[in-house]
């Protein structure tokens, strides 16, 4: 009867300890799972962050072109990017607050085949953090308006979100 009761308490110790391993890789899948969740959900709130930011970039009326008060959202003109970037070499304050980490450049590009050769590049803002973990680009073409010259020019804005 001894070693019955003695093999039945062995029996019933391995079970609970198959229970408790089981019960310890379920609760590792599921913080692994909730961690992958977790990477997935900051992408995507960088990714909306980084399409704030471009939206933010095509209402600023002091880079845009306006023709009566109207403003075109996808046409920049040139010398108010040129007279922006120079406002801002010396006053960010309220800009920062508004646009935060991030870098935008303007190119403007070639009208001819040979889309690649780069004629003039305005690097507009640069608010890099002292620590940042990457950053994520963003690249959108625009309409370059030269008012002085009464002309238009393909352009590229290159946004970069740091992080």
């Amino acid at each position: 009867m001894n070693k019955k009761s003695q093999l039945q308490i062995m029996e019933n110790v391995f079970v609970m300890l198959i229970i408790f391993i089981i019960l310890v890789i379920a609760f590792v899948f599921v913080m692994v799972m909730q961690k992958s969740e977790q990477k997935d959900k900051l992408e995507e709130y960088k990714e909306l962050e980084l399409i704030k930011k471009a939206q933010v970039l095509n209402f600023l009326p002091e880079m845009q072109c306006s023709d009566n008060n109207n403003l075109d959202p996808d046409c920049y003109d040139i010398l108010k990017i040129k007279t922006f970037k120079k406002y801002l070499e010396t006053d960010q304050l309220y800009y920062r607050s508004m646009l935060g980490y991030i870098k935008i450049v303007v190119t403007r590009y070639d009208p001819s085949p040979d889309i690649n050769k780069e004629i003039e590049s305005w690097e507009i803002y640069d608010n890099k953090p002292e620590e940042y973990n990457g950053e994520m680009p963003l690249q959108f073409p625009v309409l370059l308006k030269d008012v002085t010259e009464n002309s238009n020019y393909f352009g590229i804005i290159k946004l970069t979100l740091y992080s």
